[in-house]
């Protein structure tokens, strides 16, 4: 779901495939057992939210403008931010932006004279002159799923929740995952959109862990692009590079969309049982693959605790407690790796994925004294 932003808001460039990057040193045991510790972390659903600090004082009343991207799955992220602005008592507008012109929407808020401006996946490079004028009236800005970099004060953002330190995060986890799994013999097919900075820094978070971790481990490049994407090719190449490349076991894919249709078409090539399918944000299709077999594992991201810890950061803001050190330590949601069918069966009825840990909306409102 959260690649659709991006999708929808940026070009693409023509796929490729890279070579597999090569470290003849073997996996030690100290590397697999590095790998095997971070690895552990993400095994079980996280029972916390990274928030601990209350606020001094209930927020006071505050009216906020949600810009909604034009793909209907950002239409659920507005409605866990209506939830959330709703348990403090605040206001919510929510205004819809094409894919390429999020700017008109961000200026119907700011004539409307909001206090608070909220989007998802639009990158700032895409409304300056908007976001200058927002900073000019006081009017604080608030992301999620972006690269862009929070600054508070000095730019005008004060959030942007599983930016590319959360992608680069995601990317690891799973990379410790295919180098315990393998014992050190992960050779990876390792399929993304380069043209989306979130999901690079991702891939670079894959490429890093397995250089400290799994020296051993080969990683190769399937570069796809929007069109491939749209135009339902990527199971074929992936199907192609697998029968070029015979020595890969490992598929991973750095967002589910990527995997729509590979088993079908892995199946059909006699290649489904010979490599096995990973990947980030695992949704109901997914789950059900780990509960049938089809694929080994996939990360739960909770969507809707994003969307409550981007409201947490308006409510510090409005009680004049907001920091920098405590909103880049919750850019990085809670997330764990699903990687067994009982996992998968608690989770596969959910909608619209895990949401987050249990009680964490009741959390959110005692730290904000309600």
């Amino acid at each position: 779901m959260v690649l659709a932003l991006f999708l929808a808001a940026c070009g693409s460039d023509s796929d490729s495939a890279t070579p597999a990057a090569v470290n003849p040193s073997p996996a030690s045991d100290a590397s697999l057992a590095a790998a095997k510790a971070n690895l552990a972390k993400y095994l079980t659903p996280p029972t916390s939210i990274v928030q601990s600090t209350p606020l001094k004082s209930a927020p006071p009343k505050k009216k906020v403008a949600f810009v909604q991207c034009a793909d209907p799955n950002c239409a659920i992220l507005a409605g866990f931010v209506k939830d959330a602005t709703s348990a403090l008592g605040w206001s919510l507008t929510t205004l819809s932006a094409t894919a390429t012109d999020p700017g008109s929407a961000i200026q119907q808020a700011i004539d409307a004279g909001v206090d608070y401006i909220a989007t998802t996946g639009f990158p700032v490079n895409l409304f300056k002159q908007q976001m200058n004028q927002a900073k000019s009236k006081g009017i604080p800005l608030f992301m999620c799923y972006t690269t862009d970099v929070p600054a508070g004060p000095g730019n005008n953002l004060f959030s942007d929740c599983n930016d590319a330190t959360a992608a680069s995060a995601f990317g690891g986890a799973m990379a410790d995952f295919m180098a315990v799994d393998s014992n050190g013999k992960a050779d990876i097919l390792q399929v993304t959109i380069p043209s989306y900075p979130v999901l690079t820094a991702q891939a670079d978070g894959v490429s890093a862990e397995l250089g400290k971790n799994c020296p051993s481990c080969k990683i190769h490049n399937l570069e796809t692009t929007v069109n491939d994407l749209a135009g339902g090719a990527v199971p074929q190449s992936v199907s192609s590079y697998l029968q070029a490349n015979p020595s890969v076991n490992y598929v991973f894919f750095t967002y589910n969309g990527l995997e729509k249709g590979v088993p079908v078409v892995l199946k059909t090539a006699g290649l489904l049982g010979k490599v096995k399918l990973v990947g980030t944000q695992g949704a109901q299709p997914q789950f059900n693959e780990v509960i049938n077999g089809t694929s080994t594992a996939w990360s739960a991201l909770p969507q809707e605790l994003a969307m409550w810890t981007m409201v947490d950061q308006m409510a510090r803001v409005a009680v004049d407690q907001w920091s920098l050190p405590d909103e880049r330590k919750a850019a990085i949601s809670p997330f764990y790796l699903v990687s067994t069918p009982d996992q998968a069966k608690a989770i596969v009825d959910e909608k619209n994925g895990w949401p987050g840990p249990a009680g964490f909306k009741d959390t959110f409102k005692k730290l904000w004294g309600l």
